[in-house]
């Protein structure tokens, strides 16, 4: 069981076939004119100057100037045990349409983590930024069977669709990997997903809305996503400051204030 890091030194993961949704002219659009141009690359630079490509993000929402983003909280946040909060690793993020000739990398900073080790694997980014990115609305949890399409970079390869289905829409086991809680994560069977893929949304296509975001894989046949409605109250919980883990910078908090 495994988080969807991007690991270069990896083959591509096969993953379980599942049922697969009809390709219709609709789905081609949406993905074509919303889910593909509304994601992103996630990139960290080294102290070299470097840039590494981490994950997928998704523009959800506007903000002045520019996009607020969404993605995985393990890609770029870390949980202190010790302290029990959350905080944005000590490097600079980057995201990008990743375009063919001309690859621009916009800025963007941490604005809110989900502590990991509570289940709340989400990071938010914000990058100001004249570019024009659609957004995707969110919508409600899966359903088992529902059909869902998701756009991702596994293994840094650029932009790919996925198809698959729900195959449960909440796990009944008590799954812990490394530091994240799955329990009460969506079961997907989806093709191609592998490192890299990590924080990529999931459409639910009766919905035309996110659903879920990838996270990571269980024994290579079964791909495991945080359902939308733990974003959303995370969202809130960061809006009205009530969320006691998420920490901008872990070297001002106490012992004593994380608890």
């Amino acid at each position: 069981m495994k988080k969807l890091l991007l690991a270069f030194g990896l083959g591509l993961t096969t993953l379980a076939l599942g049922q697969t949704p009809p390709t219709t002219t609709k789905t081609v659009d949406f993905v074509a004119k919303t889910l593909s141009p509304a994601t992103v690359l996630l990139y960290s630079q080294d102290q070299n100057g470097g840039m590494k490509m981490r994950c997928t993000a998704t523009a959800i929402d506007r903000i002045p100037k520019g996009y607020e983003f969404v993605t995985a909280a393990h890609c770029g946040c870390q949980d202190n045990l010790e302290k029990k909060t959350t905080s944005p690793e000590k490097t600079f993020f980057y995201v990008t349409r990743d375009e063919p000739k001309d690859k621009q990398f916009i800025k963007a900073e941490i604005t809110g983590c989900g502590y990991q080790h509570k289940g709340d694997d989400f990071m938010l980014l914000e990058a100001v930024s004249d570019q024009d990115f659609p957004i995707v609305k969110l919508g409600k949890d899966p359903v088992v069977l529902e059909q869902i399409v998701n756009v991702a970079s596994p293994l840094g390869l650029g932009k790919q669709v996925f198809l698959g289905s729900v195959s449960s829409p909440s796990l009944d086991r008590p799954v812990v990997v490394n530091d994240i809680n799955w329990t009460g994560v969506v079961l997907l069977q989806m093709f191609g997903v592998a490192g890299g893929a990590s924080g990529s949304s999931v459409v639910c296509l009766d919905q035309e809305a996110i659903c879920a975001f990838v996270v990571g894989v269980v024994s290579d046949t079964t791909i495991t996503a945080m359902p939308v409605s733990r974003l959303e109250s995370l969202r809130k919980a960061l809006r009205e400051k009530t969320y006691r883990y998420w920490v901008k910078d872990s070297d001002t908090v106490t012992n004593e204030e994380g608890k």
